[in-house]
C-alpha cells in the first residue's frame, strides 16, 4: 500500500483509525505491532484518529480499483451485444430526428463526465470510494456512448459493409503470467527433487527388506515383536540419515556436473 493511499485513508471523510489500518494492512493487532505501526506513521508525519468515521465495503479496497473498473469495462464489451441493442433502439420512422437527438445526447453525456470528474463536485465521493465510484461511472457512460455510436454507424450506412463480429474496437487480452524460475533455482529444484526421489526409493527398499527378514524369522522361531520402542526410533534415524546422505551426494554430483559445463 502506497504512502498516498494511507494518507488518503487517514484524512476526511474516512479518518481511518490505527486499529482499522492495522487490520487492513494485515498487521498483527497486538500492542507491540500497533506501537511499531504508529511510530512508522509518525515518522511520515501521519497521525491516525482514535475511531474510523466512515467504514464500508470500499474501505477494504486499495488502488486496485482501477483494475476492477478495467475488468468491468472488458466484461461489458465481451458480453453485451451493442450492435443488436443499437438496432432495437432505432425507430422505424423519423430516423433523421433520432439521429440528431442521439448525437446531442452523446455530447451531453461527455459534458456530464467532465462535470463528475471535477474534484469540486465529486472529490469527496471519489475519496470515500477510493476511485471505484468514478471508475464505474465511466464504465456506465462508456456503455451508453457505445450504443449511441453503433446507432450512428447504422444510420450513416457505415455498418452495412462490416462483418458480423466487427464494428467494435478490439481490446487487449488480459492474461496472468506465471513467475518463471531462474536457471539456478531450476537446477536446485531438480537436484532437490531428484534427491528426495532417490531417498524415498532407498527407504522403501530398506523397509521391504526389513519386513521380509521379520517374516523369515517369524516362520523359523515363532512370532516376534515387529516394532519395539527401541527399534522404532532407530529405524526412523536410519531412514533420515539415508535421505540426508543421498541428498548430499545428489546435490554434490549435480553441482560438480554443473561446474564442468
Amino acid at each position: 500500500i502506497s504512502y498516498d493511499e494511507i494518507k488518503r485513508r487517514l484524512q476526511a471523510p474516512e479518518k481511518m483509525s490505527l486499529r482499522s489500518l492495522a487490520a487492513y494492512t494485515r498487521v498483527s493487532r497486538g500492542p507491540a505491532s500497533k506501537k511499531t505501526l504508529l511510530e512508522s506513521l509518525n515518522v511520515l508525519g501521519l497521525t491516525p484518529s482514535t475511531t474510523t468515521s466512515v467504514s464500508s465495503s470500499f474501505s477494504k479496497l486499495t488502488e486496485d480499483t482501477r483494475a476492477l473498473c478495467e475488468d468491468m469495462n472488458d466484461f461489458a464489451y465481451d458480453y453485451i451485444d451493442y450492435s443488436n441493442m443499437a438496432k432495437q433502439l432505432i425507430p422505424e420512422t423519423n430516423t433523421v430526428q433520432h439521429w440528431s437527438k442521439i448525437i446531442e445526447t452523446r455530447n451531453h453525456l461527455e459534458d456530464m463526465r467532465k462535470c463528475f470528474r471535477d474534484p469540486v463536485n465529486s472529490g469527496a465521493f471519489d475519496n470515500v470510494t477510493h476511485g471505484l465510484g468514478l471508475g464505474m461511472l465511466d464504465v456506465a457512460l462508456d456503455m451508453v456512448v457505445m450504443v449511441i455510436e453503433q446507432q450512428i454507424r447504422i444510420l450513416s450506412g457505415a455498418a452495412a459493409s462490416d462483418p458480423a463480429d466487427s464494428g467494435l474496437p478490439k481490446r487487449r487480452v488480459r492474461r496472468r503470467h506465471r513467475k518463471l524460475r531462474s536457471c539456478d533455482d531450476e537446477k536446485a529444484h531438480k537436484l532437490s527433487g531428484g534427491a528426495k526421489e532417490q531417498g524415498k526409493i532407498l527407504i522403501k527398499s530398506k523397509e521391504r527388506a526389513r519386513k521380509k527378514k521379520i517374516r523369515q524369522e517369524s516362520e523359523t522361531s515363532g512370532p516376534v515383536v515387529t516394532q519395539t520402542e527401541q527399534g522404532k526410533p532407530e529405524n526412523v534415524e536410519n531412514n533420515v540419515l539415508t535421505l540426508v546422505s543421498v541428498g548430499y551426494e545428489a546435490v554434490s554430483s549435480g553441482l560438480s556436473a554443473a561446474g564442468t559445463v
